[in-house]
């Protein structure tokens, strides 16, 4: 074990120490995007509020999400000599109820509780991994999320963080490194699905320099948040992925690129850098060894388009994110035209698991060809929305109905939009789907990068795909002339049907403009703009031509269609 390495563990074992026997209660707030929108601040100063009013001694601390979206905000409190136990719905006029309860009367209120941290119960409250939301999930990305402070260096190590880097940096040549990504069967998180080991060989071969690595968190899709709260929860073990994906490919400098919307995630990143630079695990001879390698933090202009890796480029140097002709590689010739590795956020999140744990035990988990965990950012008709880790695989029906908890009201599941606005939707009659690249193709459809929005009865598929469309519209960097034009005329057949001035021919009108935006635009945002639309229309046929034949809407959402037929309940 190098030096400095062995210092960080010490550190981490002294501070884990001087915690257990600091004799005081341990309040943690889970402070984060989606947290922070549903009163969490307010829950945090409520919490110092109350312990100042009652002359109460407590340590306070922020933590990330947990994933638990649904039940937020979320405070976990831990008595000297008790489990920690997690309550959810905690707002700010909960918080003095809650710690009276707790820390006052040692009542542990488990009509609050949502868990016992740990693998026991207590008083009625359920273990962690009996948590029904738990129960299915694999959490090996998530671990840390919610659990320990994001920018605690000493939490990290102390839960086996960089152990993985320490051992490629003193055990492991680069090509060995390599060799293990690709035994270890991962394909790119953030929505094509290639091949990880292969990219890194091929970033490996090339021997032009400076030789540059690109963390992709630009996330500017709709309905997609994984990569923003890797950052926000647990930005050290995305960092220590960056980290052994440069030793691996040999690259001399990188850039870890957040879209500029995410401020929580950019103030949380860019700390974490700060951080490590301090404590020696970026810049010069890292760890005591000869690797030397430093990472900058690159902040977007809120632009979705920027996300394709070489528009991403195009913003790095400084200048408008548009996509370029790919004549070449982005391995050869990416960034400021040199060679450019560019992984997803979740992607390098995996990389310390392969290597602590190893290539055949990662390949265990998941199908024939889709290896590993996967997040999916589930949001819409269910009633435990949030983020969730799933081997995959695993089928819709599972997360829909198990881990989600099932439809709000009861009501009928009508469709899933996966992949944001890449995919086709995927139908009732497949919801024994297994959520897998393979699985998802065959059927059409998707997994992108784990966007995952259930629908019910009452939604509209015309308009929703009105919405898909006039997003990409927006977004559309308007270099391609069939991508600038073709989504403006896809937004405007779906407004005319939704108005109830649908055409005859508007259906073949979408079905000839999809193949034609697929084969002559330059990047994914242009091909996939489309595919929503055109399969909603393949699958949802009736409902398409009720919009203009019979100038109704089944789901009765559309206003200037409104139909006495709509199913009870249909709202807006």
């Amino acid at each position: 074990m190098t030096t400095r390495f062995a210092h960080l563990v010490d550190q981490a074992q002294a501070e884990a120490r001087a915690r257990a026997s600091s004799g005081v209660p341990h309040v943690t707030v889970g402070i984060s995007g989606c947290s922070e929108s549903v009163g969490a601040r307010r829950t945090l100063r409520a919490v110092f509020d109350e312990l100042r009013r009652r002359d109460l001694s407590a340590t306070v601390e922020q933590v990330g999400c947990r994933g638990i979206c649904y039940a937020e905000p979320i405070v976990d409190i831990e008595l000297p000599g008790s489990p920690r136990i997690a309550y959810g719905h905690v707002s700010e006029d909960r918080v003095g109820e809650l710690l009276e309860s707790v820390l006052v009367r040692h009542d542990l209120r488990p009509d609050l509780a949502l868990f016992v941290v740990g693998e026991k119960s207590v008083d009625g409250i359920p273990a962690e991994a009996d948590f029904e939301y738990f129960r299915l999930q694999q959490r090996y990305l998530l671990a840390n999320c919610g659990l320990i402070d994001p920018l605690n260096l000493n939490q990290y190590v102390a839960r086996g963080g960089f152990a993985a880097l320490h051992k490629v940096l003193t055990t492991m040549s680069p090509e060995q490194v390599i060799e293990e990504v690709k035994a270890s069967g991962l394909t790119g998180r953030g929505g094509a699905a290639f091949p990880t080991g292969r990219k890194w060989e091929s970033a490996r071969a090339s021997k032009e320099r400076p030789k540059y690595l690109i963390d992709n968190g630009e996330e500017g899709e709709p309905a997609i948040y994984k990569d923003r709260r890797l950052y926000e929860a647990d930005p050290f073990r995305v960092i220590e992925g960056v980290l052994i994906n440069a030793f691996a490919i040999g690259a001399d400098k990188g850039y870890i690129y957040v879209g500029g919307e995410h401020r929580l995630a950019i103030e949380r990143v860019g700390r974490a850098l700060q951080i490590a630079r301090e404590q020696g695990l970026l810049g010069q001879n890292i760890l005591g060894t000869d690797f030397s390698f430093d990472i900058q933090l690159r902040v977007g202009g809120g632009s979705y388009a920027a996300g394709e890796s070489s528009a991403m480029m195009s913003s790095i140097e400084g200048r408008r994110g548009m996509p370029r002709p790919k004549l070449v590689r982005s391995t050869e010739r990416g960034v400021w035209a040199k060679p450019t590795c560019m992984n997803n956020v979740e992607t390098h999140a995996n990389i310390p698991l392969i290597i602590e744990k190893g290539a055949a035990w990662y390949s265990a988990i998941g199908t024939a060809k889709s290896k590993g965990t996967k997040i999916f950012a589930v949001s819409g008709h269910v009633n435990r929305p949030g983020l969730i880790e799933v081997p995959l695989g695993t089928t819709l029906r599972t997360i829909v109905f198990e881990v989600c908890g099932g439809m709000i009201g009861g009501r009928p599941f009508k469709a899933a939009q996966p992949a944001g606005v890449s995919s086709a939707p995927i139908a009732a009659d497949n919801l024994d789907v297994p959520m897998a690249i393979e699985t998802l193709q065959s059927i059409g459809a998707l997994l992108g990068s784990g966007g995952l929005v259930i629908f019910d009865d009452t939604v509209c598929m015309v308009d929703i795909n009105n919405y898909l469309v006039n997003f990409n519209e927006l977004e559309s960097c308007s270099r391609c002339t069939t991508c600038r034009v073709g989504t403006m005329r896809l937004t405007d057949i779906l407004t005319r049907m939704c108005n109830g001035e649908g055409r005859p021919g508007d259906l073949e009108a979408l079905a000839w403009l999809g193949p034609l935006m697929e084969q002559t635009t330059l990047c994914g945002l242009g091909q996939a703009a489309p595919v929503p639309a055109v399969g909603a229309m393949n699958i949802f046929r009736e409902e398409f031509e009720a919009h203009i034949h019979e100038k109704r809407c089944p789901a009765g959402f559309c206003e200037a269609l409104a139909d006495r037929r709509a199913p009870v309940g249909a709202s807006r």
